[in-house]
């Protein structure tokens, strides 16, 4: 594989655990015990892992179809 591909993949793997990771500490330490939690303190968090899981499938799906065959040393169809 291409050092440009791999480079990608891990700055794609490190930005979905740093989102999730924000978006959980975000989430948890907002509260406000007189009135709950408004709506949209809860809304960026769960977007945040819809994010996440999207470039965690990604990551998955293109080395299922990609980097396995790279790493193998099979000619990629184009």
């Amino acid at each position: 594989m291409k050092p440009s591909t791999i480079l990608t993949l891990v700055s794609a793997a490190v930005f979905a655990v740093g989102s999730a990771a924000f978006s959980l500490i975000g989430f948890i330490s907002h509260k406000d015990g007189d009135y709950g939690v408004a709506w949209h303190f809860w809304v960026a968090p769960v977007l945040t892992l819809g994010i996440v899981a999207t470039l965690v499938q990604l990551i998955g799906m293109y080395w299922l179809q990609v980097g396995r065959k790279e790493t193998r040393g099979q000619r990629v169809s184009e």
